[in-house]
């Protein structure tokens, strides 16, 4: 479910506008096209009340932001966060709470290059 959000949400135009529709789950593609975007759920905790859960659910999600080199990975980064940093509302059919940033860090050193952003999102299963 939270896929669904993440690929509503990345499809904005201002995102878009980089990156295009390639958006993936869990791996890029063995040659993409780039800028492109992988995301993969790294945790996941459900809440629950006194006697059944509440539908309330905790995402911790990665985005892998892969492109050419470090200032176009930049680049994509900074329009994502700007895109994704405290958003509420309906995406993906579920109710978002709250989307935060917790990190962000370069990883490897050559070309092409890449920045795992990690979000935590707020949201409620239907």
């Amino acid at each position: 479910m939270i896929g669904a959000v993440l690929v509503e949400l990345l499809a904005a135009p201002e995102v878009a506008a980089l990156v295009g529709d390639r958006v993936f789950p869990v791996h890029l593609p063995v040659e993409p096209v780039l800028p492109a975007v992988a995301y993969q759920v790294i945790d996941e905790k459900r809440q629950q009340n006194a006697r059944r859960p509440s539908g309330r659910v905790r995402s911790l999600v990665q985005l892998s932001i892969v492109a050419p080199d470090y200032d176009a990975a930049y680049a994509v980064a900074w329009v994502i966060r700007r895109r994704l940093e405290r958003w509420r509302g309906r995406a993906g059919g579920v109710l978002v709470y709250d989307t935060l940033e917790e990190s962000s860090q370069d990883v490897g050193d050559g070309a092409p290059h890449m920045v795992a952003m990690t979000w935590r999102i707020h949201w409620k299963e239907q």
